[in-house]
């Protein structure tokens, strides 16, 4: 596996419950979570359009952005639907449980996307190792959730 990558991922991975935090204090100080969902947004918006125009990134044309299927777009609605639902979640289970729970699902997602090769993934069958891992995972989650 390529280290950097998977330095990247592990990054990513380390920033959520930050991220998660951040938001949510957010929206406490302004009585909101949908709005501090919009603001931080807003923010990851600022910096992505910066970086288009530091790194000079073309911009599609709009031709070719229109005959995209509908589900291309989709994206943008589930980074909503996971910062506000982590906002709205993660103070009241805690991050460790919202990491697990979050990882739970992005487990049984990735089993079934890999195994069917949905949205552009190479198939890569399930196998009795892959169920046993994410099993291993998922029961962890409960271990964590348990007074």
């Amino acid at each position: 596996m390529n280290y950097l990558y998977t330095s990247l991922a592990f990054f990513v991975g380390f920033m959520l419950p930050v991220q998660v935090g951040i938001n949510s204090e957010l929206a406490r100080f302004i009585n909101s979570p949908v709005l501090a969902a919009l603001i931080s947004f807003a923010v990851g918006a600022v910096c992505l359009g910066a970086s288009v125009l530091v790194f000079k990134i073309p911009i599609p044309a709009v031709g070719h952005m229109t005959a995209m299927p509908l589900w291309a777009w989709g994206g943008g609605l589930i980074g909503a639907a996971v910062v506000l639902g982590s906002i709205i979640a993660g103070p009241k289970i805690g991050a460790l449980a919202l990491v697990g729970i979050l990882l739970a699902g992005q487990l049984i997602a990735s089993v079934l996307i890999d195994h069917f090769g949905w949205l552009g993934f190479p198939i890569q069958k399930m196998n009795a190792v892959r169920l046993i891992g994410v099993l291993l995972l998922v029961g962890g989650f409960l271990l964590i959730r348990r007074n």
